[in-house]
């Protein structure tokens, strides 16, 4: 048996190998809307860690596996979303854990897209029956069964989403930062760490992924984007909602589920993005001008709500960066 995850164990995808990077396979996508890079490191016989950098709207390849596999997917940056049969929507977002069983010659995902162009996450995956072999002879005092955090956390053969939290970061903000030096071993310590988390893992951590109907995903991405090229516009949520012709309460969920944020609070940060860009360039304008072009007709509000995402008042913004 080939002890390596490798493109063969899945069958029908393809990533050309570009170079080998730093004790790693780097496989590049390239695509009409982008290009991305992933990093992939065996860690040990059954077990391989792959850090992903996607700048594309989807890197999608219909696949089965070959073997039983679990993988473990944490978002650093960006969204990902994911499409189930039936047409449903999914998003893993920034800070989130997401745990799947892919199943051998079943293909689990219909679709996948990147809403906002940018993902950077890691990938942990196991196959099965190795990786057990595997801990059972080099980590048995762990006690780490497989199957038994696969029965617990997605035996049904779907996904399960554990929502940002500190045992989470804390574990995956030091793999994101790890020394070359040691990689290998502090991978495999951390992802026995990360597998010995899994199985203390209670009810009240598991969530199972919201799912959106494809076209309030699509509303919503309109609607997103629409913030982002119309910063100053004075469009109220409910206002969107019946533009983009979508229910409120579903595009409240989906954005946050897309954004990581409330969309009233994503619509003040570009809303004070765009307001210091324009203390910046059009230096002649007061703060109340600037104010009055952002929609307030208060300047003491504006510069409340500008101290809340810069941290400084308009005006120390401006001497600042003068």
């Amino acid at each position: 048996m080939n002890n390596n995850i490798t493109n063969s164990d899945f069958q029908g995808i393809y990533f050309p190998r570009l170079k080998n990077g730093q004790g790693g396979m780097i496989r590049r996508i390239d695509s009409s809307s982008g290009a991305g890079e992933m990093n992939c490191f065996d860690v040990a016989p059954g077990i391989q860690i792959s850090y992903n950098d996607l700048n594309m709207d989807s890197c999608f390849q219909p696949i089965k596996p070959q073997q039983d596999f679990l993988q473990i997917d944490h978002c650093l940056e960006g969204c990902y979303e994911f499409e189930l049969e039936g047409g449903s929507v999914s998003f893993l977002g920034e800070g989130d854990l997401c745990v799947t069983n892919l199943c051998r010659d079943k293909q689990v995902f219909v679709n996948s897209r990147i809403p906002l162009k940018r993902y950077r996450g890691i990938t942990v995956l196991l196959e099965m029956e190795t990786a057990q072999n595997t801990l059972r002879a080099d980590f048995s005092q762990a006690e780490i069964n497989l199957e038994n955090i696969r029965a617990s956390l997605c035996g049904d053969g779907r996904t399960l989403l554990i929502k940002s939290k500190h045992e989470v970061d804390h574990i995956f903000s030091e793999l994101y930062r790890v020394d070359e030096r040691i990689q290998r071993p502090y991978f495999w310590l951390k992802i026995v760490e990360l597998l010995l988390f899994l199985t203390l893992l209670d009810s009240r951590s598991m969530h199972r992924p919201q799912q959106f109907s494809e076209e309030t995903s699509q509303k919503t991405q309109e609607v997103y984007q629409y913030i982002i090229d119309n910063p100053f516009d004075k469009m109220t949520i409910a206002d969107f909602a019946k533009q983009f012709h979508v229910a409120e309460s579903s595009m409240k969920r989906c954005f946050k589920s897309i954004a990581g944020i409330s969309i009233g609070t994503f619509m003040k940060v570009k809303k004070m993005e765009a307001a210091a860009g324009l203390l910046l360039s059009e230096q002649r304008l007061s703060i109340g001008e600037v104010a009055e072009a952002a929609g307030y007709e208060n300047q003491g509000k504006f510069t409340a709500a500008f101290k809340s995402v810069h941290g400084v008042t308009p005006l120390a913004f401006r001497y600042k960066h003068w």
